[in-house]
């Protein structure tokens, strides 16, 4: 069986490769480039040194159109699995295989599903929610039950260059911390500046540009409002940042739009009032939550309040191990 290995530059998904080599898939080994410079470009470089060693062929994946259209016009990164999936078919690959942390089994009903990493503080399922049926049945992750010392380890012994290569803690495609000039060099505009106002509409300051600030902010507002203020919320319209007290930024319940949910559970949450665990950003603690449908939106009920829900982010179910699903969180 040809597998093609989604190859991003980083050592999980070099060691993915090579796992997949010893299983005796024939395999190959893809970049996808998605930004015209102003990202990593070492990334490809280290990508295709990858290939070279372990003998895979290489390709480099044209994705900029799709990337542009998909993930920067809409922030989401479902468009990416099945961008690859296409692609590695086109080539005459049968499965798709990346280095994420996540499980895939299949059911008795002969439904795949998408469940937790073994290993809980790589898991990154969180990512992978909005994954089809067609999707996860073309997919493989070979890290599932390896931890990170292991995967560095068989990179050493390989002679993978990448083997104490940091792990990214930023978005893919932007250089680390440079996101308000990415969103001007995109967007060919400038940050424009509005007002700090205070729950009540009041305005209490200027800012030089809403996309500088995320909910629940305190530190590095840059401007004194006499008592400890925090970002409740944003108007992009209106260019306004809402400033209020912590206990404005509690709530317990959210909506969300753009819901993808797994089969088995559809019609548990048409039903309502479906218990389940809610995460509405990575690397949360499991959460208990109620989750029904209230018109076309996803209502996602917490047992107790929490702190600086955001619009935009997402939120993920869990039932166990197993992903149900998820949506943007509106």
């Amino acid at each position: 069986m040809k597998v093609l290995v989604g190859l991003s530059g980083g050592v999980d998904s070099a060691v993915a490769a090579s796992y997949l080599i010893e299983a005796g898939y024939e395999v190959g080994g893809a970049y996808m480039r998605m930004c015209d410079g102003g990202g990593k470009m070492s990334d490809s470089t280290d990508a295709r040194k990858v290939a070279e060693l372990l003998q895979i062929p290489f390709y480099e994946l044209d994705m900029r159109d799709v990337f542009r259209e998909e993930v920067l016009n809409y922030f989401t990164g479902s468009y990416r699995a099945g961008a690859f999936l296409k692609a590695a078919e086109a080539l005459g690959y049968d499965r798709i295989a990346t280095g994420h942390y996540a499980r895939i089994s299949k059911g008795e009903d002969g439904l795949y599903r998408l469940q937790k990493a073994d290993n809980r503080e790589k898991d990154q399922s969180y990512f992978l929610y909005h994954l089809t049926q067609e999707q996860l049945s073309k997919s493989i992750f070979p890290l599932e039950g390896v931890d990170k010392e292991q995967i560095r380890e068989k990179a050493r012994n390989l002679g993978i260059h990448v083997a104490e290569k940091k792990d990214s803690q930023d978005i893919c495609f932007v250089e680390q911390g440079k996101y308000i000039e990415f969103i001007e060099n995109f967007t060919g505009e400038a940050s424009a500046p509005g007002d700090f106002v205070d729950t009540q509409g009041n305005v209490i300051g200027h800012h030089k540009g809403i996309e500088r600030y995320t909910i629940g902010q305190r530190k590095g507002v840059e401007t004194a409002f006499g008592r400890p203020l925090y970002v409740v919320s944003k108007d992009a319209e209106s260019r306004r940042v809402v400033m209020g007290e912590h206990a404005d930024l509690m709530t317990d319940v959210l909506h969300a739009a753009r819901v993808t949910l797994h089969p088995a559970y559809e019609s548990r949450i048409q039903a309502g009032n479906f218990a389940c665990i809610g995460r509405h950003r990575y690397g949360q603690k499991d959460i208990p939550v109620r989750v029904s449908f209230d018109g076309d939106f996803l209502k996602v009920q917490f047992d107790t309040p929490q702190r600086a829900v955001t619009p935009g982010q997402i939120v993920v179910l869990y039932d166990g191990d197993i992903v149900v699903g998820g949506g943007e969180i509106c």
